[in-house]
């Protein structure tokens, strides 16, 4: 394994180890998982990860169910057209995503947000900013 799969390893040790009960047991493991978790203010207690090419992946913003994360590329300069973004949600705390709409209605399928993103992302593009304040307008979901 590279180093940088063995850190992604250790980071999602590390966020499921934040939302285990002590002691650890197989069903509290198994429930987080599979993503069964109370509502929790933070997704990510760490606000930051390593992407696998390298990358330091750092959270930009947040809502009550996700967490936005903007992908800090060493070689391409910071304009809109080369940023990337990433999310969790309350939904899947353990994986870090790439923010597309596919993504994004794949993850919130079936919960009690899916109407209200499905309405968002028909009017918007998923990165949509706020031209006032500048901040992605899905975190006012």
């Amino acid at each position: 394994m590279q180093k940088i799969e063995v850190f992604d390893v250790l980071h999602k040790m590390e966020v499921l180890l934040f939302y285990a009960s002590s002691p650890v047991s197989k069903d509290n493991v198994r429930k987080i998982l599979k993503s069964d978790i109370d509502n929790q203010s933070d997704i990510d207690p760490f606000y930051f990860t390593i992407l696998p090419n390298g990358n330091l992946c750092e959270y930009i913003g947040s809502n009550n169910w996700l967490h936005i994360y903007q992908e800090n590329n060493k070689f391409l300069p910071d304009w809109g057209l080369f940023r990337i973004y990433y999310f969790k949600t309350i939904h899947s705390p353990i994986q870090l995503k790439k923010l597309t709409k596919k993504n994004l209605q794949e993850n919130v399928k079936g919960k009690y947000m899916e109407r209200e993103v499905s309405n968002f992302l028909e009017k918007y593009t998923v990165t949509k900013r706020n031209r006032i304040t500048n901040s992605l307008l899905l975190l006012e979901i």
